[in-house]
């Protein structure tokens, strides 16, 4: 269990320069956002460097320019070598870690769920075994009633005697209710927090629990970052992806952070499965969520075994699935053409088991994995279609996807493909 502070690589050095806040704002030198540091990769995987080759350059003005930034900006940023020796210091001096997007380990979830929209830099308070996540994100309104408060301690409490990690943000209200009752009943918990993180972990009840390996701190912003409505939005994606399932207790409708980290998980393109607090006293925000894909959590679940939470997860994406998948595939056939193979006699034919793909798999899903194996060595456009036996503008589109997720590296002289490694992940 490692709870203890590691020394920087060079790579995260490099990113807590150009994307890291030490302080207080400095006039033409803000750190660089999340877009730009992504274009920033992509410039450096396309010229199969690291971030801290940026360090090596004569001349920064082609770095510079991918990130979309002047030359000046850039070097300035560099040039914080000495402001971030100490606030290293401090951060170490008070328990807290960092770990990068570079480093080997940065959460797994966050790379694979995220991509480039996990965060370049993570700071920490507490074992960072605990960043392998799973279990369940209890989330709600800060304002919650009496029955939400109960449900969101009670269903915490049941999951820790399951060892299944409780994953919330700390805010006033649900969040806190959920994370003390995990803690009380001996389980472990992951706070994603949008601010105050060094405040935070100080605090007795934090201490005692991050000594005994029960609590997790995290954030992707600085330690001494204040509270702000973008901040707080941008922490809910964090929670989710940490998390085997969601679970709102309490939701406004269309308004609130709750709404829109729950809104925000049901649109992505695989999301994780989201339940809500349902029957009498539940506000209409969880009823509405329903209708965007979240499931009702189950009625008995003090008679389920929190040991089998996986069943439990996928039982009811199933039930879920089934509300939203027609009994029989709808045929549309145009009155002014005579019948297909698919009617007989004007009705529609039967399909076979199998027949059809789930809509959330696109072809480039189902073949990735196969992609991946394939690009252990440098390959080409040409030699890769010829393994997967598929045409050469599909693959190439295929590649390209990849290397855009930066799953797959771009070499040049010839132009070939590899597959990442986990430690070239940027």
């Amino acid at each position: 269990m490692s709870t203890t502070t590691q020394p920087l690589s060079e790579d995260a050095k490099t990113i807590l320069l150009l994307a890291g806040w030490f302080g207080e704002k400095s006039a033409g030198c803000d750190p660089l956002s999340l877009t730009a540091y992504n274009s920033l990769v992509s410039w450096l995987v396309k010229n199969q460097m690291r971030p801290a080759d940026v360090l090596e350059l004569d001349d920064v003005h082609d770095a510079a320019n991918a990130a979309g930034v002047d030359k000046q900006r850039f070097e300035k940023l560099l040039g914080r070598g000495v402001q971030l020796g100490f606030a290293v210091e401090e951060w170490n001096r008070n328990g807290i870690w960092i770990v990068c997007r570079s480093d080997d380990d940065y959460p797994t979830r966050y790379r694979e769920r995220l991509k480039k929209l996990a965060p370049p830099i993570l700071y920490g308070v507490g074992d960072k075994s605990l960043m392998a996540g799973g279990g369940v994100a209890i989330v709600g309104s800060r304002n919650v009633d009496a029955a939400g408060e109960e449900f969101a301690r009670e269903v915490a409490a049941w999951c820790a005697t399951g060892n299944n990690p409780v994953i919330s943000g700390g805010a006033r209200g649900v969040d806190k209710t959920a994370m003390e009752g995990a803690l009380r009943a001996g389980g472990t918990v992951v706070g994603v927090l949008a601010d105050s993180l060094l405040k935070t972990s100080v605090s007795r009840n934090a201490r005692d629990a991050i000594a005994e390996n029960q609590l997790l701190l995290i954030s992707h912003c600085h330690p001494k970052a204040r509270f702000t409505v973008g901040t707080a939005m941008g922490r809910n994606k964090l929670i989710y992806a940490m998390a085997d399932a969601g679970l709102v207790v309490s939701s406004e409708y269309k308004k609130g952070g709750t709404w829109a980290g729950a809104e925000e998980e049901l649109k992505r393109k695989s999301p994780q499965p989201v339940f809500v607090r349902n029957g009498p006293g539940s506000p209409i925000g969880n009823t509405r969520l329903q209708e965007l894909g979240a499931v009702p959590f189950p009625d008995r679940w003090q008679d389920l075994d929190p040991r089998c939470l996986h069943k439990i997860i996928d039982d009811a994406q199933s039930r879920s699935l089934a509300q939203k998948t027609p009994l029989f595939p709808v045929e549309v056939v145009s009155t002014d053409d005579p019948p297909s193979e698919a009617t007989v006699n004007g009705k529609a034919k039967p399909s076979n088991v199998g027949d059809s793909i789930p809509t959330a798999m696109t072809a480039y899903d189902a073949v990735l994995e196969l992609l991946l194996y394939s690009l252990a060595e440098p390959l080409t456009v040409n030699e890769v279609s010829e393994r997967l036996q598929a045409k050469k503008n599909q693959v190439q589109d295929w590649l390209n996807q990849a290397v855009s997720e930066s799953r797959v590296v771009k070499l040049t002289r010839p132009t070939r493909y590899q597959r990442h490694c986990g430690s070239q992940y940027l």
